[in-house]
């Protein structure tokens, strides 16, 4: 009896081991041959902006890698959504992907009544690029620098005015999130677009704002406007290595949470075969090395420290993000119910 069931343990290992090796042989062949036709990656933004653009240059430097064409069909609505929940539901077959700001893994399940949950509907497969914020105040503010600012918010409760693009957007939060860990009080100003908020500094109605740097970078270099630090990160731009993070000046008054960069990824729905993830990888990491798309990521402040963030790091990156913003957004009082 003991004969027989060994050797029927035998025989089901041996099976197990069969289909293994058959569903591995099959991925192989997958990833080899795939793609056998366009890919088409879907953007949630409007033409034109920032997203959509970044995303035609990428696809036209990683075409020629990929050996087939590269569309790109915008999707609009609700912060990436609309085109996020096309991408959830279409086959995991490495055809239709989603090109997006992180946001909708990090902020938009805190923001919005979703009927998914991108972080595990959705398969990260490259962050390709950072875009981030400037603190900046009027080039004749008494601020010279970041502590310069938080001295005087730490001692004047609710008195400093600081703008951004609206509450749960990223300045307000990194802004928000280090006031929370400091027990400092400052007045956030939400505006209807960054050429209001920089009116609004220059005509001296408000004392400091988070705009992203490729608004204002024209106004800093006219010596218009002042940039006192990096709003997000923990490690300072190699491109503006004499500014300081948020975060490396706040911590001396009790800041602890690190705000993550934001930034450019791709993603495809759940189920991607890991052999087409690793290849698409590959392939648009070697897109984003093309000449083509590193003169626009320079141009337009794109950042490419440490770039890329793929697998297993970027997936525990979106989590973290994810978790730390929405015990943010709790405390805060901004969630949506």
């Amino acid at each position: 009896m003991k004969k027989e069931r060994r050797v029927l343990s035998q025989k089901v290992l041996a099976c197990l081991f069969g289909v293994f090796f058959v569903i591995c042989s099959a991925e192989a062949v997958l990833s080899q041959e795939y793609p056998t036709k366009a890919v088409t990656m879907v953007c949630g933004m409007d033409p034109g902006g920032i997203v959509d653009v970044a995303t035609r240059v990428l696809a036209d430097g990683t075409k020629k890698i990929l050996g087939q064409d590269i569309l790109v069909e915008n999707k609009p609505g609700a912060s990436h959504m609309v085109a996020a929940s096309y991408v959830v539901n279409s086959k995991p077959d490495g055809y239709t992907l989603f090109t997006s700001t992180d946001a909708p893994f990090v902020r938009g399940p805190h923001m919005m009544k979703l009927k998914f949950d991108p972080l595990t509907e959705l398969t990260p497969i490259i962050f390709y690029g950072i875009f981030t914020h400037f603190a900046v105040v009027p080039a004749d503010s008494p601020f010279k620098t970041m502590k310069d600012l938080l001295v005087y918010a730490k001692q004047n409760p609710e008195k400093l005015t600081f703008g951004n693009g609206g509450f749960g957007q990223v300045p307000h939060l990194a802004m928000a999130g280090m006031a929370t860990e400091t027990g400092m009080k400052i007045t956030h100003v939400p505006f209807a677009g960054e050429p209001k908020e920089i009116a609004a500094l220059l005509g001296g109605h408000l004392m400091a704002a988070g705009i992203a740097i490729e608004s204002c970078i024209s106004q800093v270099q006219a010596g218009k406007l002042r940039a006192l630090a990096v709003l997000q990160g923990e490690q300072r731009l190699s491109a503006f290595p004499d500014i300081p993070t948020l975060k490396e000046v706040a911590k001396e008054f009790g800041m602890k949470t690190n705000v993550t960069y934001p930034g450019l990824m791709l993603s495809g729905p759940k189920g991607l075969p890991e052999p087409i993830v690793k290849k698409l990888a590959d392939v648009f990491d070697a897109g984003r090395k093309s000449p083509g798309f590193q003169k626009f990521a320079k141009e337009k402040f794109v950042f490419q420290d440490g770039m890329p963030v793929v697998g297993k790091t970027l997936k525990d990156q979106l989590v973290k993000g994810n978790r730390e913003t929405g015990v943010l957004i709790d405390t805060l009082g901004i969630k949506k119910k």
